[in-house]
């Protein structure tokens, strides 16, 4: 008698009907049924069912459940020899059944629901107890203890070493795997202490692990694969059988999400650890890791997508410690799969700093900034740009920019509105970050994607698509300027531009364009570039003559900031401005004309220089001060006296040339009266040696006009009896004549 006929006979309670005594069931029934359930596994020749399949027999078992519910007789009997569900079938392998109410762990199309109500059929108290009595294996009761079955199970293991004798085990202790994968991570663990020992093949390791009656879905045996291999400092390079069913199972779709995590924790703290990473372990992991991602690609039960963020944060956190090429080519992978915007900037960072020792791919950071939507790759290339700030390294801005230029949508990017909401990328990383140094960072990057514009080259005076996010920009960083007041608005953006390194890109050239809306002549936008690109100062500009002409109109509030803070009445200053005007060439005296030209207080003081100093008597009743005072209120009487030591200065100088010199006094003449200063005999004799002595002397052809309006102003400050003296008689000398003027 068959076993399955044996199982019937005795499942089957006594029929009500006294003519059908059971039912037949041929071994030709039995066979074929078993065949189409077999070929029915079948799907692409993997051991997995999949969702079709999975979903017919969940119909099947519920069917087969619910035919039992028709009516009492022989027909209704067959579904017993399925059992319940079309599992209960496996009681009958020996002993007493054991019925432990657990939760399946396993995915959606493994769960099988047992129905609440019991089967009119079944009897769980007589005819199980007889069969297990008659049967000569060990039978346990049906409220075993799980602490007596898993050392009975520990017992039998002992002498285990093959899948065959692992089964009959399990089958003769009546372990649903399915149900407990406990007790297969258990088995499992013993096959792998039994293969330290060489009692145990590689093989039958790998038959539990395609096994799927036996490796049961939330086992944890891939990752205890995995901790084993690795932890008897196993070469990953070697692409054992063991790693390589875990890749399989990947593309199977037989490992847990969670599982997964832990083995990518696991191999990367086993195989990298510790701070220093060895580049050949390094690339070894990297090339397994790939093998894994591809498994994962080629499942149709998951996909990239599903993946949750932890997963996708662990793996990428162990790529980017990784540095290698190929490790940024997965995580490019990864990133693009999972849509994961976060690691995207962090990687781009790393592989402009790891291209300027390697030999890499130029479309990398294109082909990542793709996958992305443009606000998205907008907000990307913001972080990179403010990651890369800190580092103050000017080369890896430049190799940055050329990846920006090679980017092919443009203007869809430039269209974000991104660039405007400084919000989006505040980070810790980026903290050290101004909101001023923020702004100019997007503005070069504008700047950089304004010349690959359809619009054609830069010096098109033609509407760009980056004119708007451009003035905005420049709005809100004037509105954080003016709202410090401690330098212009140009000043402060030049300052900004050389603090972060950031290499020239014309952004002067566009801020003036779009402030004043005029053509720039070609010497002004050279001035501004020169501005840009070197690392100047105010007080560098201020001393070049025809750099301060250029960038006057755009800088003199800054000027004029600096130069009041000089103490024009300083014995110090006083003592180098007659050194100056006394030994210096005619640009450096230039530079202080330009200085008393700039120095406002300066002007303020010497209108009110009118004044004659009282008498020591008269000082109570009249407001002065003769003490030191400050840059900002000069000393009236101290600021004239200061003119006139350069004036002398410049007439006695032996650098600069008798016409030059006559100019030099003449301007200061002039700078007096015009700010309603008095002037003093000493300056209109220096003017009289210069402009008249020096030039005979230097053999100069003074014109009558020149001679006549210096006799006019020696008349109207010396007197007209001063001017008889002066003027040389017949027979008289040159000599003379000077001799009396500096007197």
């Amino acid at each position: 008698m068959s076993f399955s006929r044996h199982a019937y006979r005795h499942a089957v309670p006594p029929s009500s009907h006294c003519l059908v005594d059971h039912v037949w069931i041929s071994e030709d029934f039995l066979a074929s049924t078993f065949r189409r359930f077999a070929n029915g596994q079948r799907r692409y020749e993997s051991r997995v069912p999949g969702p079709l399949e999975a979903r017919r027999r969940l119909a099947k078992r519920r069917n087969t459940a619910l035919a039992s519910l028709v009516g009492s007789g022989p027909l209704d009997d067959i579904g017993c020899l399925f059992g319940r569900n079309g599992r209960e079938h496996m009681k009958w392998v020996g002993g007493q059944s054991r019925n432990a109410p657990r939760e399946a762990q396993g995915p959606a199309f493994y769960a099988i629901g047992s129905p609440d109500y019991p089967l009119p059929f079944y009897n769980e108290t007589t005819e199980s107890n007889e069969f297990a009595g008659s049967s000569g294996w060990p039978g346990f009761s049906y409220m075993a203890d799980k602490a007596s079955l898993e050392q009975c199970l520990a017992e039998s293991l002992k002498n285990c070493q093959t899948i065959t004798a692992i089964k009959d085990v399990v089958r003769k202790l009546r372990i649903d795997l399915q149900q407990e994968p406990a007790y297969s991570r258990s088995i499992f663990e013993h096959l792998l202490s039994q293969s330290i020992d060489h009692k145990c093949a590689a093989d039958e390791l790998v038959r539990f692990l395609d096994d799927p009656n036996l490796n049961t879905w939330g086992a944890g045996n891939y990752l205890c694969t995995v901790e084993h291999f690795v932890s008897r400092g196993a070469d990953l390079s070697k692409r054992s059988a063991l790693l390589g069913n875990v890749t399989t199972a990947l593309e199977l779709g037989r490992v847990p999400e969670d599982e997964l995590c832990q083995i990518i924790k696991v191999l990367f703290e086993r195989v990298i650890g510790g701070t220093v990473v060895r580049q050949r372990d390094a690339r070894i992991l990297t090339a397994y890791f790939r093998g894994m991602w591809d498994a994962i690609g080629r499942c149709n039960i998951y996909e990239y997508g599903n993946l949750d963020k932890e997963t996708i944060d662990t793996w990428l956190e162990g790529l980017e410690k990784m540095d290698l090429y190929e490790s940024f080519v997965l995580a490019k992978d990864i990133i693009s799969a999972t849509q994961d915007r976060y690691w995207a900037p962090l990687f781009i960072t790393r592989f402009l700093k790891f291209s300027l020792d390697h030999e890499t791919d130029g479309d990398y950071v294109r082909g990542l900034l793709s996958c992305f939507t443009p606000d998205e790759a907008s907000r990307c290339i913001i972080a990179v740009t403010e990651l890369l700030a800190p580092s103050r390294k000017q080369h890896l801005f430049e190799m940055w920019q050329d990846h920006l230029r090679r980017l092919q949508n443009i203007p869809s990017l430039v269209s974000s509105s991104s660039w405007s909401d400084l919000r989006v990328t505040a980070s810790p990383s980026t903290s050290c970050l101004t909101q001023q140094q923020r702004i100019i960072l997007r503005l070069w990057v504008l700047r950089t994607f304004s010349e690959y514009l359809p619009e054609g080259p830069l010096w098109r005076q033609v509407v760009r698509a980056t004119d708007y996010p451009v003035s905005r920009l420049l709005s809100l960083y004037k509105s954080r300027v003016d709202r410090v007041n401690a330098e212009s608005f140009l000043s402060s953006l030049v300052g900004g531009i050389h603090d972060l390194g950031i290499p020239p890109s014309g952004l002067l050239m566009l801020t003036v364009h779009l402030k004043t809306g005029k053509r720039m002549t070609k010497a002004t936008r050279r001035t501004l570039h020169r501005l840009e690109s070197s690392n100047v100062s105010l007080l560098d500009i201020f001393a070049n003559g025809d750099t301060y002409r250029k960038t006057v109109p755009h800088l003199f509030s800054d000027f004029e900031r600096l130069v009041r803070q000089i103490n024009v009445t300083s014995p110090s200053f006083v003592e180098n401005s007659i050194h100056i005007a006394s030994t210096g060439d005619s640009q450096n005296v230039w530079t202080l004309i330009r200085l008393l030209r700039c120095h406002t207080p300066l002007k303020i003081a010497l209108s009110r220089s009118w004044g004659p100093i009282p008498d020591p008597s008269e000082k109570a009743l009249v407001r002065y001060y003769p003490e030191a005072r400050t840059s900002e209120c000069p000393d009236p009487h101290a600021a004239l006296d200061m003119v006139h030591l350069i004036a002398i200065s410049i007439s006695s100088s032996k650098q600069l040339t008798a016409r030059r010199a006559y100019g030099l006094i003449l301007w200061l003449y002039r700078f007096l009266v015009k700010h309603g200063a008095p002037v003093k005999p000493s300056l209109v004799r220096a003017m009289y040696h210069v402009g008249v002595v020096r030039y005979r002397r230097e053999g100069l052809r003074l014109s009558s006009m020149q001679y006549a309006y210096i006799l006019d102003l020696v008349e109207e400050v010396e007197g007209p009896e001063f001017l008889d003296i002066m003027v040389p008689r017949v027979g008289q000398s040159d000599s003379y004549t000077s001799q009396l003027e500096l007197q």
